[in-house]
């Protein structure tokens, strides 16, 4: 027990998460033992810190935290917790499987002929949890909102108009043109009218009590007949040690973690993960305006000295997927020959650099860039974010790659508001970085000319309209030629590299041993197929 408290103390000083209340006792459905479920990848949890002992089910119920004085509506949402939570009450309008490929959902066809008007079909045979029919007037309705959202409002900036020519379907037609557009509209659907609700209706398998402190199932879900639960039971716990405890102490029974960020809580390794594919991708960035990374040729050869594999295995605990470029490996677009041509071959990147001429003309030990006939010696100023310890590991392999080949490189770890001083006043040559990316793999924002804006992303000042153009291209390609076009976009990348991608990251969905089986989340639905899952909360107990 000292070792609980230990490091619960420790994690007191991380951030401030979520909040919790106790529930009433109820059972699951199914009363036999679950098989102790396997990882997808086949490991289990391997946080920091030792193991707090052998965790199963503390009692008969199932709980997940939330924060009871955050919005439940998915359009006013603060609160991480409370958005695995809406999990189970909102749908999307369309899946995203974990190819990232777009599946029927509530809408259950898409179609355009010009990739401007878009018509959508819905479901109109599902309900509500108020008992009211879904029609088009909610999914117009949905897309409105998210069209005002600051969480969804640069992925919709191309909605010109949103109709409902009839209760079934519905329009969107578009600034530009998108094939793509359909692979966006992976947003939680709420009934009309409910903006400034905190429990607006919904059509998911569950729905929130009138008591608001736990989820109850709706008997009317297509699902509902094989759901394994017909209550969950929602905590509040509000810091990083009480969420520890709980989760440690069985009190919660589920909890998403993002392994390389700050909230990682460091869970112990007797618990059960499943790694969840993301859309999270790991890069580094160029200052465009330094002397040299201003070379094209240094940048392309960036992409060798940078050992994907090994920062994904050693510093990640395996929680990511190696990627050379910028779409998920597991998706269908994404150009593995390319890639492969990309990967870790540090003799490639030093033969770059004879290529360029690059001696060291002062005797310093280190090579000089030529520029006409001077030498240019010039120490690379590497920034990192130093409150992702996954992220500065590797930050210094890279470094530590470059110094092997003779190139003068220091690293700062900077505090995060030094870090994004530092993006915003340039003051950098090389920068190490995360962006989440949508499922149309539109980067562009990380290159829009208006760089000096309070919100680009363009810290590199990179001034590229081949590349925009490139993008166009891409969401501009009709169905049978948006492979030719990413291989096109993709080959632009990489005789151009403006960046270079290091990997994309798994989340993790962790539980207690013997609870759970059958678990096959993804990144937008962590109960994904829960009416599959077994459920035993009698694990453990004697």
């Amino acid at each position: 027990m000292k070792q609980l408290f230990l490091k619960i103390a420790a994690l007191s000083l991380a951030l401030l998460l979520l909040a919790g209340c106790a529930g009433e006792k109820t059972e699951s459905r199914s009363d036999e033992t679950a098989e102790e479920p396997v990882p997808a990848d086949g490991q289990t949890v391997q946080p920091e810190g030792e193991a707090l002992g052998t965790t199963y089910a503390a009692d008969d119920v199932f709980s997940l935290n939330v924060l009871f004085d955050s919005s439940f509506n998915p359009y006013r949402l603060t609160s991480a917790w409370n958005r695995v939570v809406d999990m189970l009450v909102y749908e999307p309008l369309i899946e995203i499987d974990g190819s990232f490929e777009a599946q029927p959902g509530l809408v259950t066809a898409w179609s355009s002929e010009d990739g401007l008007t878009w018509t959508f079909s819905v479901d109109t045979s599902r309900r509500f949890h108020s008992g009211a029919s879904l029609s088009s007037i909610d999914c117009a309705y949905t897309l409105r909102m998210a069209l005002t959202t600051d969480a969804y409002k640069e992925r919709f900036a191309s909605v010109a108009e949103v109709t409902t020519p009839d209760t079934a379907s519905f329009q969107v037609r578009l600034k530009s043109v998108n094939w793509r557009f359909y692979t966006l509209m992976n947003i939680p659907c709420v009934e009309a009218d409910t903006f400034y609700y905190d429990f607006p209706g919904g059509t998911g398998p569950y729905k929130f009590a009138a008591t608001e402190d736990m989820l109850l199932l709706d008997e009317g879900h297509p699902n509902a007949a094989s759901m394994p639960l017909l209550r969950i039971y929602l905590k509040e716990y509000k810091t990083a040690s009480d969420i520890l405890q709980a989760f440690e102490s069985s009190y919660i029974d589920l909890v998403v973690n993002d392994p390389t960020s700050l909230s990682n809580l460091g869970y112990s390794k007797t618990n059960i993960i499943r790694y969840v594919d993301s859309t999270n991708m790991h890069y580094l960035g160029y200052n465009m305006q330094s002397v040299v990374m201003s070379q094209t040729a240094i940048r392309t050869a960036m992409t060798y000295i940078v050992d994907r594999s090994g920062i994904v295995s050693l510093y990640m605990s395996g929680a990511g997927v190696p990627a050379a470029l910028p779409i998920h490996p597991n998706n269908s677009l994404y150009p593995q020959e390319l890639a492969q041509s990309l990967s870790y071959a540090p003799e490639k990147f030093s033969a770059a650099l004879d290529s360029l001429g690059m001696v060291d003309a002062d005797g310093d030990g280190k090579l000089d860039l030529f520029s006409g006939v001077s030498a240019l010696a010039q120490e690379l100023d590497f920034i990192v974010c130093s409150d992702s310890a996954s992220k500065v590991s590797a930050a210094r392999r890279i470094v530590n790659e470059m110094t092997k080949a003779g190139l003068a490189v220091t690293l700062r770890e900077l505090s995060y508001e030094d870090y994004m001083q530092a993006l915003k006043d340039g003051d950098f040559d090389i920068y190490y970085a995360e962006i989440k990316l949508r499922p149309d793999w539109n980067i562009s924002a990380i290159f829009r000319a208006d760089w000096s804006a309070e919100d680009s992303l363009n810290f590199s000042r990179a001034s590229d309209q081949m590349l925009l153009s490139s993008y166009a291209q891409l969401l501009a390609a009709p169905p049978d030629g948006q492979a030719a076009a990413v291989d096109a976009l993709c080959g632009y990348l990489a005789q151009t590299a403006p960046i270079t991608v290091v990997c994309f990251e798994k989340s993790e969905v962790l539980y207690h041993r013997g609870v759970i089986s059958g678990m096959e989340p993804t990144q937008d639905n962590t109960f994904n197929g829960m009416e599959t899952w077994v459920i035993d909360l009698t694990a453990g107990q004697s």
